[in-house]
């Protein structure tokens, strides 16, 4: 086999290999870049409808707004009503002469009494109930609303901050395309001893490091997305 032959099979193999790492790293790629964010209003939107904390304060909010109004009602615990029966015998006497007589006279009358209490204490109680209750309400809606503000520049952060990793995972992977180009060129020329074991090793340093980077940043990237589903409520994946 000629020499020129032995430069052809080897730049057949080399231009096989990258082809095949380039299209493998590809598909990896592309598996998690396909990941297209909707508006940003429209995470807003259901976050403010979706998000487990707006959805808690709500129940506090609601929870306060009724017992406001059952304290508004609560006036009959204040009224008392007392009733009375009353029976009766009438004994009479009877002077005259030198023997005194009497005679019982049975008589029967029915009394029936109705009253109204109305303690003062209990009113001025009920009115302090009613203004607590009134306060805490307004406490949690001013809350709610304050939740609802942050809640919204969080997800406006993380939506920014999704952007920004997705750039990143693309550099990465573009490093990590190159470097594995580079490797397996390296590992040709070692194989036919035209570089050296110290050169090779470092390229293969690199080549692995750039992999960390890209797993990190992928990990990064996964971990955003995620953060971001469980805030607004929604599913992005």
């Amino acid at each position: 086999m000629t020499y020129r032959n032995k430069i052809k099979i080897a730049s057949f193999i080399v231009s096989s290999l990258l082809l095949s790492n380039f299209i493998c790293t590809a598909q990896v790629e592309n598996s998690i870049n396909s990941i297209e964010l909707p508006p940003l209003h429209l995470i807003l939107d259901s976050a403010l409808k979706n998000s487990p904390i707006i959805h808690s304060q709500q129940l506090l909010v609601n929870q306060n707004k009724v017992l406001t109004s059952i304290e508004k009602k609560s006036w009959s615990k204040l009224l008392s009503f007392n009733s009375n029966y009353s029976r009766g015998t009438n004994n009479t006497q009877i002077e005259g002469g030198l023997v005194q007589s009497y005679t019982n006279t049975l008589s029967n009358w029915y009394g029936v009494g109705l009253s109204l209490n109305i303690p003062l204490s209990s009113i001025l109680n009920r009115k302090h109930n009613i203004e607590n209750v009134k306060i805490n309400y307004e406490i949690e809606t001013s809350n709610l609303n304050q939740i609802r503000i942050e809640l919204q520049k969080l997800i406006t952060t993380l939506y920014m901050d999704i952007n920004l990793k997705a750039k990143t995972l693309e550099l990465r992977s573009d490093a990590l395309i190159v470097s594995n180009i580079q490797f397996s060129y390296a590992e040709i020329k070692f194989k036919n001893s035209s570089i050296d074991i110290t050169d090779f090793s470092k390229i293969h340093e690199i080549n692995v490091q750039t992999k960390i980077f890209y797993e990190e940043a992928k990990r990064d990237y996964i971990l955003s997305l995620s953060i971001l589903e469980e805030t607004a409520g929604i599913k992005l994946r």
